[in-house]
């Protein structure tokens, strides 16, 4: 073994772990900018800070947008021993509250332009990526980041669509990380 090939084996690693390192970091920086420009688009609900809203009477149940059900037979503590104290006589709000439907509403809202900035992302993330093979340490990142950002996208509609639509989506999303995969290790064995 020539003196010098221990030296070359490590320079060699060490200009690997550098691209490889930059390209994991290049990705994860561009996941965080679409994720930040997706709450830029419609930011999730706040958290819940203020105590929840008093329901106990039915001006105050219908102040907060529930629905207040009268005398409801009441439940018994175990299926064996019924309620002795006059079951009848149960009434409660029934929601969701105004509030609820609102934060829902706008969590929901959220998801969506999260999902399609992810989407964009990830398809723009692949096209530069494809244009750019020869920049060696960016096109990986780039690619990397437009599979996470694919995986992103899939998982918000995974959460948004029902039934059949999420398996179409899973179905499209593994065709075109396939593709990918596939053009990128053709290019790679020329």
């Amino acid at each position: 073994m020539p003196p010098n090939s221990s030296q070359q084996i490590f320079r060699r690693f060490g200009k690997n772990f550098i691209t490889v390192s930059f390209s994991i970091a290049l990705a994860l920086l561009y996941v965080l900018v679409l994720r930040s420009l997706a709450v830029q688009i419609s930011p999730p609900p706040p958290p819940i800070t203020e105590p929840y809203p008093d329901t106990s009477t039915e001006e105050l149940c219908a102040a907060a947008g529930g629905r207040w059900i009268k005398d409801a037979p009441a439940k018994s503590a175990s299926p064996t021993r019924p309620v002795l104290e006059n079951p009848a006589a149960v009434s409660y709000c029934q929601g969701p509250l105004a509030f609820e439907r609102a934060r829902d509403q706008q969590s929901e809202r959220s998801r969506q332009a999260s999902l399609f900035v992810f989407a964009i992302g990830g398809g723009v993330a692949v096209a530069a990526a494809l244009l750019l093979p020869l920049l060696l340490p960016v096109a990986p990142g780039l690619m990397i980041g437009a599979i996470v950002s694919f995986f992103i996208a899939g998982v918000h509609i995974w959460t948004l669509a029902p039934g059949l639509g999420r398996l179409v989506t899973i179905v499209i999303i593994f065709l075109v990380l396939t593709a990918i995969g596939l053009k990128v290790f053709r290019d790679q064995g020329r």
